[in-house]
């Protein structure tokens, strides 16, 4: 018998074996009881996870609203401030200033929107 037919008839060999010996591990009571309590500290962690998660985004997204609201306060102060030529400030300053601002603060606003409450 070559080398390759002894290979062979080992691997012939060991897959009867495997199939002979295939049952499914939580058949017996232990294995059962264990995936069990597997499975429930998985959920439980999952949980505790999830409501994690909720308190950050509590935290989070009243934090971003007092930062747009403090950015939005300063960019209305400095147009009062030209209003009342406290400041000189060119027109196209102005503009550029209103225009980018409203811009960046909605698309920052979208955008942490967005990650802080994902569509499930």
């Amino acid at each position: 018998m070559s080398e390759n037919e002894g290979n062979e008839k080992a691997k012939e060999n060991f897959r009867k074996l495997i199939e002979s010996s295939s049952t499914d591990p939580r058949s017996s009571s232990l294995s059962q009881r264990e995936f069990n309590q597997y499975d429930e500290e998985e959920r439980k962690t999952r949980l505790l996870g999830l409501a994690q998660d909720i308190q950050e985004r509590k935290k989070f997204a009243q934090w971003i609203f007092w930062m747009v609201v403090f950015w939005l306060v300063v960019i209305l102060g400095i147009i009062i401030a030209e209003g009342l030529h406290v400041l000189d400030i060119p027109q196209a300053v102005t503009i550029a200033l209103i225009g980018s601002t409203t811009v960046n603060v909605t698309a920052f606003f979208v955008i942490v929107t967005k990650y802080l409450f994902p569509g499930k």
